[in-house]
C-alpha cells in the first residue's frame, strides 16, 4: 500500500498534471551557422560549469566527459555538449544542434513543454535546467548515440554518423526524458526494458509490430535487457505493448505514471522488485494511476501482464 503522504501527493499529482500539461511546445528560433545552431565555446574551468561526475547518473559510455573541461552551449542555454578538444568542432556542434533541435518535438510527445520538463524533473538531476551531452569515444559508430538521466552520449565523428541521424537521435532522447521523469535519486532505471524501449519506438515513431502479430513474441517478459530474446523484431512487439496503453489512456496518463514513479522514489518507500522482477514503484505507480484497457475497464498491472495476448487479441 501506499503511504498516506505518498498516496496524498500521488492525487495531487494526478490532478495537476491533467490540468496543465498540453501538446503544443515552446518556440525556439536561433540563427543557424553553417547549418547547425548558434552557440559559444567554454572552459568549465573559467566558468565552473564542470560536467557531472555522479555515477548513479551516467551511463558508461557517457562518463568518458568526466574530465573534459571545454564545452559548447547552445544560444538558448538548454544544451551544452562536452568533450576532448581533439573533437572537430563540427562534431561539437552538431551534436549541440540535434539535441537543442529535437528535444521539443519529444517533450511534446510526452504532452510536455520545456518549461514543464525542467519543473518536473528531478532536481536531483545534474543541470535540471539543461540537456548535456557528452562526445564519446565509448560509443561505436554502429550505436551513434546512448542516453542516461546525467547526459546523452554521442559517437564523436560527426563523419561517421548514419543516414537515420534523427530518428536514433529521437529515441534516445525519449530515454533521456523518461529516465528523468522517472527517478529521484534511485541508482538504477526503475522502468521494465519492453515499457522504456516501448515507450522510445512510439516517441520516435518507429516500426511497430501489426496487432495480429502479437502472439509473435511475449514483450512483457523482457522486464530487463537480459531477459530479451535475440530477436529483432522485438523492438516492434515492445512498440505494440506500450502503444496499447497509450493508445487505451492518452499520452498524458503515461507520463502521470512516469511522475508518479518518481514520487514514490523520492518517498523511499517503493525500493526493490517484485516477484516478475519490476521495481516495486513501476508496479505501485501503475496500479495507482487509474489506467484503463481498450474497453474502459480498469487495468492493473498484474492483468496486463497475465492477460496481455487476450487483451491485443480482442483489441483488434
Amino acid at each position: 500500500m501506499v503511504t498516506s503522504k505518498a498516496a496524498l501527493i500521488l492525487s495531487v499529482l494526478v490532478m495537476v498534471l491533467t490540468g496543465c500539461k498540453v501538446t503544443t511546445s515552446d518556440d525556439h528560433h536561433y540563427p543557424d551557422s553553417g547549418g547547425f545552431v548558434s552557440g559559444l565555446f567554454y572552459d568549465a574551468r573559467d566558468t565552473g560549469r564542470h560536467y557531472p561526475t555522479d555515477s548513479w547518473a551516467l551511463a558508461s559510455d557517457a562518463e568518458a566527459c568526466r574530465n573534459e573541461p571545454l564545452y559548447f552551449e547552445t544560444h538558448s542555454g538548454r544544451v551544452r555538449v562536452y568533450g576532448s578538444p581533439a573533437y572537430s568542432e563540427t562534431s561539437f556542434r552538431a551534436a549541440a544542434s540535434e539535441l537543442e533541435r529535437r528535444i521539443d518535438g519529444v517533450l511534446s510527445r510526452f504532452q510536455l513543454r520545456w518549461s514543464d520538463f525542467v519543473e518536473d524533473r528531478s532536481a536531483a538531476a545534474p543541470y535540471p535546467r539543461q540537456v548535456v551531452g557528452c562526445l564519446s569515444p565509448e560509443v561505436p559508430h554502429t550505436e551513434f548515440v546512448s542516453a542516461s538521466m546525467g547526459a546523452v552520449a554521442f559517437h564523436p565523428y560527426y563523419g561517421q554518423w548514419p543516414y537515420e541521424t534523427g530518428q536514433i537521435v529521437g529515441h534516445e532522447l525519449a530515454h533521456f526524458v523518461q529516465e528523468n521523469l522517472s527517478r529521484y535519486d534511485a541508482s538504477y532505471s526503475l522502468l521494465p526494458y519492453w515499457f522504456a524501449e516501448g515507450q522510445s519506438v512510439v516517441v520516435a515513431g518507429e516500426p511497430i509490430a501489426p496487432v495480429y502479430q502479437h502472439y509473435d513474441y511475449d514483450p512483457l517478459r523482457d522486464v530487463t535487457p537480459m531477459d530479451a530474446a535475440n530477436t529483432p523484431y522485438r523492438f516492434e512487439h515492445y512498440g505494440l505493448a506500450y502503444r496499447y496503453l497509450e493508445k487505451a489512456n492518452g499520452a498524458l496518463a503515461m507520463t502521470v505514471l512516469l511522475e508518479m514513479m518518481q514520487v514514490l522514489d523520492w518517498d523511499g518507500g517503493f525500493y526493490g522488485e517484485v516477484s516478475t522482477g519490476e521495481s516495486r514503484a513501476f508496479v505501485e505507480a501503475f496500479n495507482s494511476a487509474g489506467l484503463v484497457d481498450h474497453r474502459n475497464n480498469y487495468l492493473s498491472f498484474q492483468r496486463f501482464r497475465s492477460d496481455y495476448h487476450d487483451l491485443l487479441n480482442s483489441s483488434y
